[in-house]
């Protein structure tokens, strides 16, 4: 395909998706009064990936058009992220290797492989371009555009990729769907919401699998989802699983301390703000809102983190695309 062939294609890809959006997942766009801004993201607002992403156009001042599609069950319907559009959008984007088929929790793309039907993507109309892992789009973002602090300075590449690549091996998905199975610390809301999700998940995926038409390049794709929330079913129901995704936590929290310690700055590194915080404070922000926000409580040893969660969340960048994004999103009182 040439430039000009493959930005069309994109184009329509983009305008047949948003065409098939319900009216509460239709674009908003943030940050300018500009009606097409450059980027345009599909994102959820409890999604730790597109907190991420979020932060990061926050934290550059960049605008983007905003698409925060409903990741979970829908009664009556499809939810947003398993639409046939959005996973041909993703597909444009898609690194080479395998589809994710097996399930420890973690979501890196780098190591656990391709999911074809999850958020963040973003699209990059000016570059006709698709992203579709968060770690590759926060970086990506930070490169193209000319606001704001640069997240990644020069000479800090090595340093910023080792904590990343610590948060990015951390079981949080497991943790948010599984429970531990002596002490469930997520919030009863949550836990009523989530009971039982993956049998739904498949039964959505299978419902789209089932109309495609025989030789879709799409087939492959639904047919590895379906595998992995199988996977993924069977591993949370697991409570020696669960507990040892429960243990790497407490290495996580530990790791950040050991780091934190080597230095008197307030940042992760030292004085400069990096993707490092933007990273760890969507990382532990979200441990609290899991009820684990004890793994830094005084007794835990693990002060230098408690102090640094004093003031992280409210960076105004972190406010602004996480905080007041989810408002409604609390932990548990006890």
């Amino acid at each position: 395909m040439s430039n000009a062939e493959t930005a069309n294609d994109l184009d329509a890809n983009v305008r047949s998706l948003n065409q098939s959006l319900p009216e509460m997942c239709q674009g908003v766009v943030v940050g300018t009064s500009e009606q097409k801004p450059r980027f345009e993201l599909y994102h959820a607002g409890f999604s730790l990936c597109s907190n991420k992403v979020r932060c990061v156009l926050a934290e550059k001042a960049t605008p983007y058009i905003s698409h925060a599609l409903r990741i979970g069950p829908v009664a009556g319907g499809l939810q947003e992220n398993y639409l046939p559009d959005y996973v041909r959008l993703r597909l444009k984007g898609a690194p080479s290797g395998a589809f994710a088929t097996s399930y420890r929790g973690v979501s890196s793309v780098e190591t656990e492989g391709f999911d074809p039907a999850v958020v963040p993507t973003l699209v990059d109309h000016s570059k006709a371009r698709v992203l579709v892992d968060s770690l590759n789009i926060c970086k990506y973002l930070d490169r193209e555009t000319g606001t704001g602090p640069t997240l990644v300075p020069d000479g800090m590449e090595d340093l910023i990729d080792a904590q990343i690549a610590l948060i990015d091996q951390a079981p949080h998905v497991a943790l948010l769907y599984g429970a531990h199975p002596d002490a469930d610390t997520r919030p009863e809301k949550l836990i009523g919401n989530i009971t039982g999700v993956h049998a739904k998940k498949i039964a959505g995926l299978q419902s789209v699998l089932d109309q495609l038409e025989e030789g879709s390049d799409l087939i492959p794709a639904y047919r590895a989802k379906i595998e992995k929330e199988r996977a993924a079913a069977t591993f949370i129901q697991n409570g020696q699983n669960m507990r040892e995704v429960h243990a790497a936590f407490a290495g996580h929290v530990a790791a950040l301390e050991t780091q934190l310690r080597t230095h008197a700055g307030p940042w992760a590194l030292g004085e400069a703000y990096t993707l490092a915080d933007i990273m760890w404070t969507a990382s532990l922000y979200r441990l609290i809102l899991l009820g684990l926000g004890y793994l830094w409580a005084e007794e835990s040893g693990n002060a230098r983190v408690a102090a640094y969660m004093q003031h992280a969340p409210s960076r105004p960048s972190f406010k602004e695309a996480v905080i007041d994004w989810r408002a409604g999103a609390k932990p548990r009182d006890s």
